[in-house]
């Protein structure tokens, strides 16, 4: 895991460089599972401005030694615990172009286009309550 300094070092680098960054909620939920963290901390030392695009995906669980084990898979609907924190970045971030990855196990295209549903509700929502600029 990576140091909250390193972290910092890395988006400061990322950001000079002029490199955007494409936030996948998916990707910090299970890594954060994994490792037993918080996955909200994840968001604290990253600028708003970097922040350009979000992914959002499903994961899989599987069971080690009795333990949940999250993969990211891309194999089916977002997980609850993915669109509360993809709440939180449009909260913390604002609303971004938003992609749904599904890579693996693709169902019915209605299934695609509820994902999508899905995650146009909690940007009209961060719309909806986005400081007047």
């Amino acid at each position: 895991m990576l140091s909250r300094e390193l972290r910092r070092k890395r988006t400061s680098q990322g950001i000079s460089s002029g490199c955007g960054i494409l936030l996948d909620a998916n990707n910090v939920v299970v890594t954060a599972h994994n490792l037993r963290l918080d996955p909200a901390r994840w968001l604290e030392d990253l600028p708003a401005d970097a922040v350009t695009q979000y992914h959002l995906a499903g994961h899989a669980v599987n069971d080690a030694d009795g333990e949940p084990v999250l993969i990211d898979d891309h194999g089916s609907r977002i997980g609850e615990s993915v669109l509360e924190l993809f709440g939180a970045m449009v909260d913390r971030f604002g609303c971004r172009p938003t992609l749904v990855e599904w890579d693996t196990d693709i169902p019915a295209l209605d299934v695609l286009l509820d994902e999508a549903r899905r995650a146009a509700r909690v940007l009209e929502k961060g719309r909806q309550h986005a400081p007047a600029r």
